[in-house]
């Protein structure tokens, strides 16, 4: 489905005055247009309050196009093998198997806030310049402006990798030798929100379960993108009151 043309702006088109900073408003502060990034290189935004069907080009050079559409199974590839190998990186440093276990469920459970924290504060910050609101809508503007866009349902690895790789680093000081397991719980967590992502949006949902994460997660994207930031699960929504 072709997408509209858009003016270029090399510095980013200038913010209009008087509308309160929120995530959901930054496409009325900054209208959507082609922002040139570095020499060639020029990012299409577009409206991300107002979701539409398409399957947008993000950039025109094919190769970092590419680095945007990602096939689902691409995720398994890379997560389970390396939960496993950190998993046993925790074994071999002498932490037992029922202590290792323990950990790795408190990945898992780790995992839940984090999905609730990285998309609500991170995803949805409030862009107040021309930066911001390319990053804004590099990480998840693209995916609310074009929700039903099937090759941007997980995120690409180029992100996520070195997102995990810092976090494994600046906690590994604080957990040491308990990192290894409590990671490999973390990386099942995120793969398992990724999957879930996707599987929700395909439509394909059969248990009351899956139609119950969908109905949810719809309403975040049309109805109230400030609110309903649990994807594998609403548990935090309900903490923070933010369910409805």
């Amino acid at each position: 489905m072709a997408t509209p043309t858009l003016p270029t702006h090399a510095s980013g088109a200038r913010p209009i005055e008087g509308i309160a900073p929120t995530w959901s408003s930054a496409p009325k502060r900054f209208p959507p247009s082609r922002m040139r990034i570095v020499g060639p290189i020029v990012l299409a935004t577009h409206d991300w309050s107002r979701p539409q069907p398409g399957e947008p080009r993000m950039f025109d050079q094919a190769f970092l196009e590419w680095f945007t559409c990602v096939n689902p199974a691409v995720l398994p590839a890379i997560y389970i093998p390396t939960a496993m190998w950190v998993f046993w990186l925790g074994l071999r440093a002498g932490i037992s198997i029922p202590m290792s276990i323990a950990w790795f469920v408190a990945g898992l459970a780790a995992w839940t806030l984090m999905e609730y924290v990285i998309h609500r504060f991170s995803f949805h910050f409030a862009p107040r310049g021309r930066v911001g609101v390319i990053l804004a809508y590099l990480v998840h503007g693209v995916h609310h402006a074009y929700p039903e866009d099937h090759r941007r349902w997980v995120m690409p690895p180029v992100v996520s990798v070195p997102i995990a790789l810092a976090l494994y680093f600046a906690f590994s000081p604080v957990f040491g030798r308990f990192v290894n397991p409590l990671a490999a719980g973390v990386a099942i967590g995120y793969l398992a929100y990724d999957l879930t992502h996707y599987y929700i949006h395909s439509g394909r949902v059969r248990s009351r379960i899956g139609r119950f994460l969908r109905t949810h997660h719809m309403q975040h994207h049309y109805a109230t993108p400030e609110r309903r930031f649990g994807v594998s699960t609403p548990f935090w929504d309900y903490v923070f009151r933010t369910h409805r």
